[in-house]
């Protein structure tokens, strides 16, 4: 296959990746496990609202696809709809930097925050059945995931000088808390922004002619049915809700290595660091692994890997001795596992039939909605038991995932059963 052939990695994939990219690298700037955690426990010292910044971003986004996916047949033109979201997205870092431009103080901030976040993601969420709709009409099945793997490890590429910036920020004595982060905030909209020069070079091969009117009522109402006549999606959205306990311990890692070692503020801006390595390597890995064995593969990579970074901090709690190599490597890890939506995201869209693909998306969103309070449980669990707790708790929920996970279809089997044995060699 030629780099740049028109049935393999075409213009469509480059502009893709390279858009996601732009929005990887500002999201490894603001994370809510690394930058984010930082800002709100610098401001309140409350785990518990850390947490509540874990579940806004998932559960905001959900809403969000919620609200977009009976529309996504009346976008005639998707290319120019995101175009238009994209530019009023990826400014609202720079409305959170305000109040802090202005020295508010900092209980006002982070509730500021709060709100603007929440909003970001419910946008974020409108875009995100639209964009696999995208992806299914300009990529082949085999290359979505590894394009995606291409936007983490990009996005990665792209934070390697970001990172440094904003280490500098995170270290230096030189700025107060409220400019340090400001700028922060700031970098992460600037990067981001980049995506709507690259999403311009996206041609839509099968453009909506005739858009349909949306009838939400008949389209919700077939959800039951969908979900009724599909083992392999009730399998995926049982094995999917476990996963959401686990996941959400992540994000209070580097608030949890620096209190135990106790860690000046030169070595807590590696942490974040760490998790834009671990992004780095996980977008190269994860996207390859799509390509060639599937995305139950790369699903079960990811809940493995996160079992073992639990077991790597829960260590760490018994013997500090281990040390900050032996945490930054734990941040890594977790970073790197975070790319598990490129499993997830892609197996939904393998499985899916072509006029349920929408249907699928919300069905694995609503799963999900209970299941992003997780974060803010998990940050009350911290504050009145402890991070054993936590890691105990969250450990058991990714062994039961794992279990869930085996009964997943491999691409072998969804090959076969959409009669594609003849691109298996």
């Amino acid at each position: 296959m030629k780099l740049f052939s028109r049935d393999g990695y075409s213009r469509n994939y480059w502009a893709l990746a390279l858009e996601g990219s732009c929005f990887m690298g500002g999201i490894a700037v603001i994370a809510a496990g690394g930058s984010v955690s930082l800002f709100i426990n610098t401001m309140t010292g409350s785990k518990t609202l850390v947490g509540l910044a874990v579940t806004i971003s998932t559960l905001c986004m959900q809403v969000g696809q919620l609200f977009s996916a009976p529309y996504v047949r009346s976008i005639r033109d998707l290319p120019g709809f995101f175009i238009r979201v994209m530019s009023v997205q990826r400014a609202i870092p720079i409305l959170i930097a305000i109040p802090l431009f202005l020295g508010m103080p900092g209980n006002i901030a982070v509730g500021i925050f709060m709100i603007l976040y929440a909003i970001f993601w419910i946008v974020d969420g409108s875009m995100a059945v639209p964009w696999g709709e995208l992806c299914m009409r300009t990529l082949t099945d085999d290359l979505r995931g590894h394009m995606m793997g291409m936007q983490v490890t990009i996005g990665g590429a792209a934070s390697l000088f970001t990172g440094l910036l904003l280490r500098w920020l995170l270290a230096t004595p030189v700025l107060t808390n409220h400019l340090r982060f400001a700028l922060i905030f700031v970098l992460a909209s600037v990067v981001m922004l980049f995506s709507v020069v690259f999403m311009r070079m996206v041609k839509d091969p099968h453009p909506v002619l005739t858009p349909q009117k949306p009838k939400i009522r008949e389209y919700y109402a077939r959800v039951p049915s969908v979900v009724r006549g599909s083992k392999p999606l009730q399998h995926m959205l049982i094995a999917r809700a476990f996963s959401y306990v686990g996941f959400s311990c992540l994000s209070f890692l580097v608030v949890f290595g620096s209190g135990v070692l106790k860690l000046p503020e030169s070595l807590v801006s590696w942490l974040v660091y760490a998790n834009i390595a671990g992004g780095l390597i996980g977008g190269i890995v994860l996207g390859e692994i799509s390509r060639r064995f599937g995305n139950k593969t790369v699903i079960m990579t990811c809940n493995v890997s996160v079992l073992i970074t639990l077991c790597m901090a829960a260590s760490l709690l018994r013997v500090p001795s281990l040390g900050y190599v032996w945490l930054f490597a734990t941040c890594a890890l977790a970073s790197l596992t975070m790319g598990c939506w490129v499993g997830y995201f892609n197996y939904i869209l393998d499985i899916a039939p072509s006029e349920d693909r929408s249907v699928f998306q919300v069905v694995n969103t609503w799963i999900g909605i209970p299941f992003s309070f997780a974060g803010y449980a998990m940050g009350a669990v911290i504050d009145n038991f402890g991070y054993g707790a936590m890691f105990m708790t969250g450990g058991s929920f990714v062994v039961v995932t794992i279990l869930l996970s085996m009964r997943l279809m491999s691409k072998r089997r969804i090959l076969i059963s959409a009669g594609g044995m003849k691109d298996i060699k």
